[in-house]
């Protein structure tokens, strides 16, 4: 009898070392802890995060796990969650490009939590991340479109949480196949959010809720629940043989972009693109007449409001991120400067963009996340493409420049001093592997 797909993915999870897994993931892996934290540095403060903390912790047991940067403990779960949330919240975290969503904040909350609860070693930490980007990332790679035309993460991402947490409690390789088709059916599907272009909602795409039914799935499978057995074979929903093509290869997190402005990656190409242009024409953002944008469709029909009322909405307009590039450039979106939603100078250069679906853009989607931004001023069109953003697999930032943003996109919620000694600590972990995270992460207080 052929073994099914997730019982191979099973066993791989099972079955791989920390020993087994090449430098240059675990290099990467690295970057990838280091960007949730900064993510969750930059968004702890945030009012979604808050409310999200108050409730959570409200009815939650206590535990060793800590909920970064606040003086809380709580157990896995609930830290989790909450980290979830803080990491998710200003939409600063890592995606991938072929996934169309976005991995890491799950994952990493849910491993760093587990860990913690568990008091296991960096090794072992390092180790379970990785699988569950494997996990999740493979799991979004199989969907079959034509049913599953949904980009929200929140439906995958949790799948990446309960890998994580299965590997680091030691699950069997037939638990861990449960926990994944659990995880898989319970997961938050956030239909609303497409036909809202993702905008206005503290929800976002549903992954802290994806932690929590990802974590929870994890359980259940440990008590004997059981998902629909046959959710990846059926070949309906799901393709197999993408879920276990080239297992071992750790293609998923070799293929993540990381996010250098506080908005939705799908508009990082024009923003790049503007700033190019008015950098390199030397133009007066006041001679502007009119920008166009050419670009694929979801990208068109993203919320994109011309005068967004708060920064759930801000964070998914191509007017407003170009309104705000042309008038105060690109580090008014490290993070975003909130005093530029409601002015009226932005209201009114974000009046001046017209967003096209252009059928050459579309066709590189979602491989890539391109724009042709043109420009009309005194002096007539100005032109450029982009089609690989600053931190896409092909334009990557490195990890100079993670350690940068990290700075950056911390400095209103930690001293220098502590966000320094943060990237100290992600940065040594490869030379830790037998100590344990549970004192370490002190620094995440």
């Amino acid at each position: 009898m052929t073994e099914r797909a997730i019982d191979q993915l099973s066993r791989f999870i099972k079955n791989t070392t920390y020993e087994a897994i090449p430098l240059e993931v675990i290099n990467r892996t690295t970057d990838c802890v280091l960007d949730v934290f900064g993510s969750a540095a930059a968004g702890t403060k945030q009012k979604s995060v808050q409310a999200w903390r108050s409730v959570v912790q409200k009815d939650s047991k206590q535990g060793p796990c800590r909920i970064w940067f606040s003086s809380q403990n709580s157990n896995a779960i609930s830290a989790a969650t909450i980290n979830a949330m803080a990491a998710t919240s200003l939409d600063i975290d890592d995606g991938h490009r072929l996934a169309a969503g976005h991995p890491g904040a799950a994952i990493i909350a849910s491993a760093s939590a587990t860990a913690e609860e568990k008091n296991v070693t960096f090794s072992e930490y390092l180790c379970s991340i990785v699988l569950g980007y494997e996990a999740a990332i493979r799991v979004a790679l199989s969907r079959r479109i034509e049913h599953n035309t949904s980009t929200v993460s929140g439906r995958w991402s949790g799948i990446g949480a309960a890998v994580a947490r299965a590997k680091l409690l030691n699950l069997s390789t037939t638990e861990i196949s449960h926990a994944i088709l659990v995880a898989e059916q319970h997961a938050p599907r956030v239909s609303s959010a497409m036909h809202h272009g993702f905008a206005g909602s503290d929800v976002k795409e549903g992954i802290s809720w994806s932690v929590l039914s990802g974590m929870y799935a994890v359980e259940l499978a440990l008590a004997g629940f059981k998902g629909y057995p046959d959710t990846f074979e059926q070949d309906i929903l799901y393709d197999p043989k993408v879920l276990t093509k080239n297992l071992g290869n750790y293609d998923a997190i070799q293929g993540l972009f990381f996010k250098p402005y506080a908005c939705c990656r799908w508009i990082h190409s024009a923003i790049d693109a503007l700033d190019n242009i008015i950098k390199s024409y030397e133009i007066n953002p006041h001679e502007i007449e009119l920008i166009e944008v050419l670009t694929f469709e979801k990208a068109v029909n993203l919320g994109n409001h011309l005068d967004p009322q708060n920064e759930a909405q801000a964070q998914f307009s191509i007017p407003f991120c170009l309104a705000v590039t042309a008038l105060m450039g690109t580090k008014a979106l490290r993070p975003l400067d909130e005093s530029c939603i409601g002015q009226q100078s932005v209201i009114d250069m974000a009046k001046k963009v017209i967003i096209k679906n252009n059928s050459s853009m579309e066709k590189m989607f979602p491989a890539k996340a391109p724009a042709i931004v043109r420009v009309k001023h005194k002096n007539g069109f100005k032109e450029q493409l982009i089609n690989a953003a600053f931190g896409d697999p092909t334009n990557p930032m490195s990890q100079k420049d993670l350690q940068e943003k990290f700075l950056v996109f911390s400095k209103n919620n930690l001293s220098k001093k502590r966000a320094s000694s943060i990237i100290k600590m992600v940065e040594d972990i490869p030379k830790m592997l037998n100590e344990k995270p549970l004192k370490k992460f002190d620094l995440l207080r």
